[in-house]
């Protein structure tokens, strides 16, 4: 029977649904507090989340029929289900995008890649914590069975029910995902804060840290989603392999525009595309010799690492540091102000008097977060019974 949080009369709200609407608050507002720091459009964000959570839940249920065809009738009545079950979450990615294009195309945002560089970090927080739903189902568990009760726990093991009766423990994915996302998360911040001027390159940052590690992660899993054609390779191992890929290429050309072509590209490619072809050689050596998982596991998190750190490599050599950022130029302008007064006492009188007479101007688009926040969830949450809930049957 699937856990329940709230009974009201015949409605029942699921323990999931509850995860799934936090999941998404959590995700919007870590991403708006960043984009409004830097002075982003809010009003635009504000647009874009009920659009890019829309797009997403399509997406992500859409990409679960086509890999899971034969639990359906047709594509409508898939979309018609609206329990929080049955999606592919890497859809939120395209969601998320095709939401920010469309709030650029109406001009509500100066710049898309900035855009996106502030949705980053909310999207790892979201994806992370919209994990933990799996901790009231039997989805997102590991392919190997743990046997040693000093690991049968969180977060190395979880326990399934088993279809011939009993419990069994297997590797808990959905938990070390969810630890994997708030990392990424962290990474993020401290990368968007620190190079908030590089517009694209946060997005960057994350999806090649997804890519890397959703690889790994979506190997262990037994129930992964895979094409119709292909019962080898998952859906979110494909997009993974084709999105470093792809940023491989782009800070490739961007650093020979920058530099020129230089000797070390060639050994630089060999060692990437040898990193690449050894990260999916292994994925073929855990399902062939998946008693020996340890090993193949332990190879391929250095393999992946290691495309990790090559791609991170070539955006260093390619990156345009900014002739000057805005703490230096307030250094300047305040070292300026200081050699004036210096000069002429008088000014120092002047902006004393000016000071103490006006009281900083506070921001009027500063509304209470809280009252914000609390009127968020409570709308959320209601959303959420309208849309999850079932009826009881007698």
């Amino acid at each position: 029977m699937e856990p329940i949080s709230i009974i009201i009369g015949a409605t029942e709200i699921p323990w999931k649904s509850i995860v799934l609407v936090l999941s998404v608050l959590a995700a919007f507002f870590l991403s708006y507090s960043l984009y409004a720091a830097q002075k982003g459009g809010r009003i635009g964000m504000w647009i874009c989340a009920p659009l890019a959570t829309f797009f997403s839940l399509v997406f992500c249920r859409a990409l679960y029929w086509y890999c899971n065809k034969e639990q359906y009738n047709d594509f409508t009545v898939a979309m018609r289900d609206l329990t929080p079950d049955g999606f592919i979450m890497l859809g939120i990615l395209p969601g998320v995008v095709l939401a920010s294009a469309l709030i650029r195309l109406i001009r509500l945002n100066k710049s898309l890649p900035a855009m996106l560089d502030a949705w980053a970090p909310g999207v790892a927080l979201g994806m992370g914590l919209a994990e933990l739903m799996c901790l009231f189902d039997i989805r997102c568990r590991g392919k190997v069975v743990v046997s040693s009760p000093v690991f049968c726990h969180l977060p190395f093991a979880a326990p399934m029910a088993m279809p011939q009766g009993g419990v069994e423990y297997r590797f808990a994915t959905f938990f070390v995902s969810f630890l994997v996302m708030l990392g990424i998360m962290k990474l993020c911040i401290e990368f968007y804060t620190a190079r908030r001027e590089e517009k694209g390159c946060t997005a960057a940052l994350f999806l090649l840290l997804y890519s890397a590690s959703g690889f790994i992660l979506d190997s262990t899993r037994y129930d992964a989603g895979y094409f119709p054609f292909n019962g080898f390779v998952s859906v979110l191992q494909i997009f993974a392999g084709l999105s470093i890929l792809a940023l491989a290429i782009a800070f490739c050309v961007r650093m020979l525009k920058k530099r020129g072509f230089v000797w070390y590209v060639i050994p630089w490619w060999v060692a990437m595309l040898v990193a690449m072809g050894a990260t999916g050689y292994l994925e073929y050596l855990v399902q062939r010799y998946g008693d020996r998982y340890l090993l193949w596991y332990s190879l391929m998190s250095v393999s992946s690492l290691a495309m990790v750190l090559l791609v991170y490599a070539m955006y260093a050599l390619g990156r345009n540091k900014p002739e000057a950022t805005e703490e230096k130029v307030e250094e300047i302008a305040e070292e300026i102000t200081e050699e004036i007064i210096k000069e002429k006492p008088e000014i120092a009188a002047v902006t004393e008097t000016l000071t103490d007479e006006e009281e900083p101007e506070t921001n009027a688009t500063a509304v209470p977060a809280g009252l914000a926040a609390v009127s968020a969830v409570l709308a959320a949450l209601g959303f959420s019974a309208l849309l999850f809930s079932k009826n009881k049957k007698d």
